[in-house]
């Protein structure tokens, strides 16, 4: 704090008195302290991943491996809205194939993602569940210090992968700081 208080007494030595204290005031509402300059970090990685997803980002392994001493949680989420639609439109045979289909990619991508990491002597943990891609991540994502999001996650046209709208609102509605590759 004694930088930004030098800087604001160079840049203000003519102005005396209380004036010099309220440009001072004002000045630390946008100045960050010291405190807040600090890297923050970074031990737990969530990284969310869905049917959109088509294969395993290289980059974002590489990338992930510059955080030393994080452990990189991957998450696979099947829509269940799409499930009930199918079993309520066919029948629950045509959901549940739906649903196990769905998961075998799943273990597949968190298979393929999870020997990446490794590769790299990043260590991780994986869950796959049945739940709402968007809200389910806004649920557990206050766990976690870094969310990392595909930009196709939640897309419907996962062969374009163009970034998703839904992955950008995600974005946007997290608190924490939120990686879109």
């Amino acid at each position: 704090m004694r930088y930004y208080q030098g800087l604001i007494k160079r840049k203000f030595k003519d102005v005396v008195g209380s004036k010099y204290e309220s440009i001072q005031k004002e000045y630390s509402d946008y100045i960050l302290t010291e405190e807040e300059m600090r890297p923050r970090e970074i031990k737990t990685i969530l990284l969310p991943l869905d049917f959109s997803v088509t294969e395993v980002s290289e980059s974002i392994c590489e990338l992930l491996s510059a955080y030393e001493n994080a452990t990189v949680t991957l998450i696979f989420i099947t829509d269940a809205q799409i499930s009930e639609i199918i079993m309520a439109s066919l029948d629950k045979e045509a959901g549940e194939e739906f649903i196990q289909k769905k998961e075998d990619y799943g273990t597949r991508l968190l298979d393929d993602y999870e020997h990446c990491l490794n590769s790299r002597s990043i260590p991780c943990m994986r869950r796959m569940f049945l739940g709402n891609k968007q809200q389910d991540i806004l649920k557990i994502a206050p766990d976690f210090d870094l969310v990392v999001l595909p930009k196709c996650y939640a897309s419907n046209h996962p062969d374009s992968c163009a970034v998703s709208g839904d992955a950008i609102l995600l974005a946007q509605s997290l608190t924490q700081p939120t990686i879109v590759f």
